[in-house]
C-alpha cells in the first residue's frame, strides 16, 4: 500500500518495486494536494504490481515500457495532452529509441532522433520541437525517479529546428476580417448555440478548451463598468491550460449576446431554464464540447456563408484563429497590449510582472475599445424556416430523452 510524506513542498510517496523492495517516489503535486498526490500514488503502485504480478522481469525499463507506464500516470494525472502525447512517442520516438535500456540512452542517440525527423521532412519544425520537448520531459521525469544518473537531451547548438511554421504563408491566411466575425456571430444560417461559441471566442479570445467549460456562474453581468467571465477552467479539469484564473471583461456587444441566450434561447434548446452550474453552451446532453466536433462544425458554418475554409497548404481556419483576430484587433483599435495580456495570458515570470496588478476599470477600458458588433444590431436572431425545424428538434429532444441525459440515435 502506497503512502505519502513531505519534502519541502512536495509530496512524496513510498512504494514497492518489481522486486518487492520499497523506494521513494516524488508525486506532481505540493502539499495541500494530498487526494491528488494518493490517487497518483496508487496509480503507480498499481502498475508495478501487475509487472511484478506479470513476471515482468525486475531492473532497468526499456524507453517503450517506461514510456507506456509515463504516459498512463500522467492521463492519471489529469494532463489534457495525452492523446497527441501518446501519438508523439509511438510514432515518432518509440520507432527510434523504444526498444533501448532506460539508462543505455544517450545525448547521441536523441541528437540521432532529431536529424531522423528532420530528414524525413513530414514534420513542420514546430511538430519535431513538440515531440523533442516531450522527449526531455519524459527523461527529467526518469531522472526525479531515479531510474537514469542524467538526462539525456542535451544537443549541440543547431541540432534542433527554428521555431518557424512549415507553411510559412499559413499565418497570414489563417485571419479574419471584422465583416467575417460579424457574419460568424450573426448570421441566422448558423445553429444560434454555435454563434454563441463564436462569440465567446472572438469577442473575448477565450480558448475553444475555456469556452466548452464556462458555466453561467462564474458570469456576472452586475459588475461595472463591463459584466465578468470568471475562467477557471478547461472543459470539465477544474484548470484552465496553464492553471491560472484569469478575469476576463465582458464586451458590450458579447454581453448582449449572452443575455439574449439566457432569456430568449437556452431554455427553447435544452428544454428548462439554466442554471448556475450549467454550462454556458453545453452540447445537448449537457457535456463540454469537443474540439473536433467545434472545429468540423466551424468548417461548415464557414462553407454554409461562403467564406474562405483554407489558411494555405496544410490547414484550415479554425475556431482558435479567432482568439488571434481579438488579441490583433484589439491592438489595432488601441488596446494596451500588456494590459491586454492580463485579459487573455497569464503573467510572464519577470519581476515587473509579478508587481503588476491591473485595476478591473483599466482592463475593460481596453476590451471596450473593439470596434465589433452584430449584423444590422440583431442579437442572436433566427430565419424563420430555421426557428421551426430548431424548435422541432427541441421538442423532439425532449420527448426521447434518457434517464441519463443522453439522446439516442433516431432515424430522420
Amino acid at each position: 500500500m502506497a503512502s505519502l510524506y513531505k519534502r519541502g513542498s512536495r509530496l512524496w510517496c513510498r512504494v514497492r518495486d518489481e522486486a518487492g523492495k520499497w523506494i521513494s517516489r516524488a508525486t506532481p503535486f505540493n502539499v495541500g494536494d494530498e487526494c491528488k498526490a494518493r490517487r497518483y500514488a496508487s496509480a503507480a503502485q498499481r502498475k508495478l504490481d501487475a509487472r511484478r504480478e506479470g513476471g515482468e522481469p525486475a531492473g532497468p525499463l526499456t524507453v517503450t515500457a517506461y514510456g507506456e507506464q509515463w504516459l498512463d500516470e500522467r492521463e492519471a494525472r489529469g494532463v489534457r495532452s495525452i492523446a497527441a502525447d501518446r501519438g508523439r512517442l509511438r510514432n515518432h520516438v518509440f520507432p527510434h529509441i523504444g526498444a533501448l535500456l532506460l539508462p543505455e540512452v544517450k545525448s547521441r542517440h536523441v541528437r540521432d532522433l532529431v536529424r531522423a525527423m528532420r530528414q524525413a521532412g513530414e514534420l513542420a519544425p514546430r511538430s519535431i520541437l513538440n515531440v523533442y520537448g516531450l522527449v526531455n520531459t519524459m527523461f527529467r521525469d526518469a531522472l526525479v525517479d531515479e531510474l537514469i544518473e542524467s538526462n539525456p537531451c542535451v544537443l549541440h547548438r543547431g541540432e534542433l529546428p527554428p521555431k518557424v511554421d512549415k507553411d510559412p504563408e499559413w499565418r497570414t491566411s489563417a485571419t479574419y476580417t471584422a465583416r467575417e466575425v460579424e457574419q460568424l456571430i450573426s448570421d441566422a444560417r448558423i445553429p444560434v448555440e454555435r454563434r454563441v461559441q463564436y462569440a465567446l471566442k472572438a469577442i473575448s479570445g477565450l480558448r475553444h478548451g475555456e469556452v466548452a467549460g464556462v458555466r453561467w456562474r462564474h458570469y456576472d453581468p452586475t459588475l461595472e463598468p463591463l459584466g465578468r467571465l470568471v475562467i477557471a477552467t478547461s472543459y470539465d479539469t477544474g484548470r484552465t491550460k496553464t492553471e491560472v484564473t484569469r478575469r476576463v471583461p465582458v464586451h458590450p456587444t458579447l454581453g448582449k449576446i449572452l443575455a439574449a441566450w439566457k432569456l430568449s434561447h437556452w431554455e427553447r434548446i435544452y428544454g428548462r431554464a439554466p442554471t448556475p452550474d450549467d454550462l454556458i453552451v453545453p452540447t445537448r446532453n449537457m457535456t463540454p464540447i469537443a474540439p473536433k466536433e467545434a472545429n468540423d462544425a466551424f468548417k461548415r458554418d464557414l462553407d454554409e456563408l461562403g467564406l474562405r475554409v483554407s489558411a494555405g497548404e496544410h490547414r484550415d481556419r479554425g475556431g482558435h484563429d479567432l482568439r488571434s483576430w481579438f488579441i490583433t484587433t484589439c491592438q489595432e483599435h488601441g488596446a494596451h497590449r500588456d494590459l491586454l495580456r492580463v485579459v487573455t495570458h497569464t503573467a510572464k515570470s519577470d519581476v515587473v510582472s509579478g508587481y503588476t496588478r491591473a485595476t478591473w476599470g483599466a482592463l475593460c477600458t481596453e476590451v471596450a475599445k473593439l470596434r465589433v458588433s452584430t449584423l444590422d444590431g440583431e442579437i442572436l436572431s433566427l430565419a424563420t424556416g430555421f426557428a421551426t425545424a430548431e424548435l422541432r428538434a427541441a421538442n423532439r429532444w425532449r420527448n426521447i430523452v434518457t434517464p441519463l441525459g443522453l439522446e439516442p440515435k433516431f432515424s430522420p
